[in-house]
């Protein structure tokens, strides 16, 4: 650039100069951020791209969504308003103490409960503790106050939380792959976007191997409060920061709040400081008030709900667990990383192409994800939050029809004219057969008669299978399950019905009473199946007459290649 800046620059008004380096990078297809470092890209800016929002998968909060308890502590500031009226004057005036007042500079309660959350002894961590607006305002007062010099990410993981690379950019502070030669090291453990995490003796070794005297090395833990109830044992240990300090070599322990806790919108986070007088340098340079009086509010009471906590830690893994069973399933060439109990999943697709499309095709649903092409240069990448079954049950949708899109089904038609309750009927939709559960075994000879009859139909019409809402389970179509999966078919419509609907019967009145909704629904998600015929489900009609419950399915055409 420098020659057009030398031979152009200098004839433009200092006041058009902004605009013409922009129409010049624009121009050359250069992005201007790669010069202005002011900030970084984010997965929830992606929610806004969305008509409709119906989960966001993009940013790593908590599945289980705000606090409660901390919720209610926070509408209870709000709720402290009065309103006055001087007559003299007939004017309304407002009070609300936690809007219009400064918070307290310092928060001895709230010091307290986190340092003691921290650490098994909080008494001297209390004295170590800086709060901030979010973790980024203390990243980048961390990058502006450690000592003069070059900066160094992890150079053992592929990419991290960018927050740092910008804030010792924005610091003036050069980049160097070697530890030693920089004065700031920072690491992000686990580590954010990638899922990589170091235990306690790992990282400590690494410190002590890497970290020359005089440096500040910065570790971010704010993901490890996923990792269960021991966490405290998990992270760098206030043992080994004292003796780094007698080394001369200063560790700042970083924490997010707003992950955890679900809370992005009010901003909030903490660095456990070596030393008090570490910490009171960087409030010598830190802002005053850059906590909120509701932000406070939500702290104190979210880490003290053990519930919370306990939910997490029971339903994040499991959640996580779900989303990856199924996503694997559905694409097995894809690779999936990180530890089973951390709040996200980064999923390397193998192509940039698959990768922007399945951006797309979450945005299209309402659930956006994060492409790690934007912020992080992946483009084969994607990642997705842990979210609740119910929440990643529109994703996979999303999913199943871009697949069968692509490949399994040429023309499908939808609809019923049976006249039954509404309510029986809960939708027809897309399900991968693996994720399917037959209660009953099917009949060889039965079903290479339907193979042998569906083989000479000039146009391949079957009806679909009929499933159970809440489990999945199959309670109609196995013998044409079986012929989907000898066609090699991964993905197929059903009817899924509200078994434990009163107007659906396990079999007609009279025949096999002992066979009940409970014992199929139960034999199947064991994994057991019953003997074949065990069940004729039937259907009753608004008329009040039985059907067999196929009358439910629709015809699904071209399913069969």
């Amino acid at each position: 650039l420098k020659p057009y800046f030398k031979c152009t620059m200098a004839s433009i008004p200092r006041t058009g100069r902004a605009r013409a380096l922009g129409a010049f990078l624009r121009c050359r297809g250069i992005a201007l951020s790669r010069f202005c470092r002011g900030s970084e890209t984010h997965g929830g800016d992606d929610i806004h791209k969305v008509e409709r929002l119906v989960c966001d998968f993009s940013v790593t909060t908590n599945a289980l969504g705000p606090v409660p308890s901390a919720l209610a502590a926070v509408q209870d500031l709000l709720q402290s308003t009065q309103s006055t009226q001087q007559s003299w004057m007939a004017q309304e005036v407002m009070s609300s103490p936690a809007v219009e007042h400064y918070p307290q500079r310092k928060d001895q309660d709230l010091e307290g409960l986190v340092a003691n959350f921290l650490r098994a002894q909080g008494e001297e961590a209390k004295k170590q503790l800086i709060f901030g607006n979010g973790a980024s305002e203390l990243i980048d007062l961390l990058a502006r106050a450690a000592p003069q010099g070059k900066f160094c990410l992890n150079p053992s993981t592929e990419v991290q939380y960018r927050e740092y690379q910008r804030a010792c950019g924005n610091a003036g502070r050069e980049e160097t792959s070697n530890p030693q030669e920089a004065s700031i090291i920072c690491l992000v453990n686990p580590n954010n976007p990638t899922g990589d995490f170091l235990e306690r003796e790992e990282m400590q070794a690494w410190i002590s191997a890497n970290a020359a005297p005089g440096s500040w090395v910065l570790v971010d833990e704010s993901m490890l409060f996923w990792a269960g109830p021991d966490f405290q044992e998990r992270g760098v240990s206030a043992e080994f920061v004292d003796s780094m300090v007698k080394k001369h070599i200063n560790i700042f322990l970083v924490q997010s709040w707003t992950k955890i806790f679900a809370c992005t919108g009010l901003r909030i986070g903490t660095v456990l400081c070596p030393t008090q007088e570490k910490r009171d340098y960087l409030l010598s340079l830190q802002v005053p008030w850059s906590v909120t009086a509701f932000a406070r509010a939500y702290l104190r009471a979210a880490i003290q709900d053990r519930s919370y906590l306990e939910r997490t830690w029971e339903e994040t893994p499991a959640w996580r667990s779900h989303m990856v069973t199924r996503l694997k399933r559905l694409h097995p060439s894809w690779q999936f990383h990180g530890k089973p109990w951390l709040s996200w999943i980064w999923i390397d697709t193998g192509s940039a192409e698959v990768a922007k499309d399945v951006y797309h095709a979450a945005l299209d649903c309402g659930c956006p994800i994060r492409h790690a092409a934007s912020g992080y240069d992946k483009a084969s990448i994607v990642r997705l939050a842990v979210r609740r079954p119910y929440d990643f049950s529109v994703l996979y949708q999303a999913l199943l029809r871009r697949e069968s899109n692509s490949a399994a089904f040429s023309q499908t038609t939808f609809g019923t004219s049976a006249d039954v309750n509404p309510e029986v009927i809960s939708g027809v939709r897309l399900v991968h057969i693996d994720d399917l559960h037959p209660h009953e075994e099917v009949l060889t000879d039965r079903a290479d008669k339907l193979k042998n009859y569906v083989r000479d139909l000039p146009v391949k019409i079957l009806p679909a299978i009929i499933i159970d809402s809440q489990y999945d389970v199959v309670i109609d179509g196995h013998h044409r399950l079986e012929l989907f999966k000898a066609a090699g078919l991964t993905i197929v419509p059903a009817v899924s019905v509200h078994y434990e609907h009163a107007d659906i019967l396990v079999n007609p009145p009279g025949l096999r009473p002992e066979v009940c909704k409970e014992h199929v629904i139960g034999t199947a998600v064991k994994g057991k199946t019953m003997e074949p015929k065990t069940t004729q489900h039937m259907v009753r009609s608004r008329g009040g007459a039985l059907l067999p419950i196929i009358v439910l399915a629709p015809q699904i055409a071209e399913v069969v290649k």
